[in-house]
């Protein structure tokens, strides 16, 4: 016992290590923040024949409790400000709320988030490497803090939104294989193509 406990107050400190930031007491999330959230991410985890969707998940209310528990503030900020960028696209782009536009315009949409985020962290690497010099100095360092969080909210969402469904019932019991009591090892599994992967 005397070997276990301090492993187990370890492995407890580590599981939450990403919650002990500073975060704010409270992040505000209106209904409809929540609703965009759930749309956004039945786009990314449609449902299928097979399994549900993010929707049934409810990974809107997942990423509600996530990020104001576990991101830190200016990624919360970037988070929320994200929302709201999402919101005036959609009555820009297509005069439309985000939940009302056409399946194909949704995946219009986050595809092109998809490439903007993608485009913006080429040009932050890119950027790392013709600072090398700065970093030694600690100028660059300097620099991100004078202009804040560079991160762009799109992965944020896509992210969660994956850790969200598959960590959730629906998610890890109909879009994955499950067995609710694991402890025997079969080293020999039939496997034939299109099988769907294990939960975790």
């Amino acid at each position: 016992m005397g070997i276990i406990l301090p492993a187990t107050v370890l492995s407890t400190e580590l599981l939450f290590s990403s919650c002990n930031t500073d975060v704010k007491e409270e992040t505000s999330f209106s209904e409809d923040d929540i609703s965009l959230l759930n749309e956004i991410g039945e786009t990314i985890i449609p449902a299928s024949a097979t399994s549900p969707g993010a929707k049934a998940a409810k990974v809107g209310e997942f990423m509600k409790v996530y990020v104001t528990d576990c991101y830190t503030e200016q990624d919360q900020h970037t988070f929320t400000e994200g929302i709201s960028t999402i919101k005036k696209l959609c009555k820009s782009k297509y005069n439309n709320e985000f939940i009302n536009l056409a399946p194909e315009q949704k995946r219009e949409l986050l595809t092109m988030l998809e490439k903007e985020a993608s485009e913006q962290a080429v040009r932050k690497s890119e950027k790392v490497v013709a600072d090398g010099d700065a970093v030694q100095t600690g100028k660059a360092q300097e620099d991100k803090q004078r202009k804040g969080n560079d991160k762009h909210y799109y992965p944020m969402i896509k992210d969660l939104t994956l850790l969200g469904y598959f960590t959730s019932e629906p998610g890890a019991t109909k879009a994955l294989r499950y067995i609710q009591t694991p402890g025997y090892y079969k080293g020999d599994v039939p496997y034939k193509q299109g099988d769907k992967a294990w939960a975790t």
